[in-house]
């Protein structure tokens, strides 16, 4: 499992749409991943729930993000393959 370190920056509250809003930074290696969070949450919410929240939405996101990403390129990897057999069969 690779390790990475998340940061939350730019919380804000949005009195409009009554949300706090972030920008969450996952640090892997070399590579920074940054994601726009919201939270519905009051503005009376402390700092430590609100950032939780935001890391914890991020997360979920990332997670998503990834399992669609590795499910395209399983899918390229088996019309590949089938590219090949197809190839092979024909020569």
């Amino acid at each position: 499992m690779q390790s990475y370190r998340a940061q939350v920056s730019g919380l804000t509250f949005n009195a409009a749409t009554q949300c706090f809003q972030a920008r969450v930074i996952f640090h892997e290696g070399a590579d920074r991943i940054t994601y726009p969070v919201e939270l519905a949450a009051p503005i009376t919410a402390d700092f430590k729930t609100v950032s939780r929240g935001v890391l914890l939405r991020a997360r979920a996101i990332r997670k998503q993000e990834r399992g669609a990403n590795i499910a395209h390129l399983k899918s390229i990897a088996a019309q590949a393959m089938h590219l090949g057999q197809s190839i092979s069969s024909a020569g």
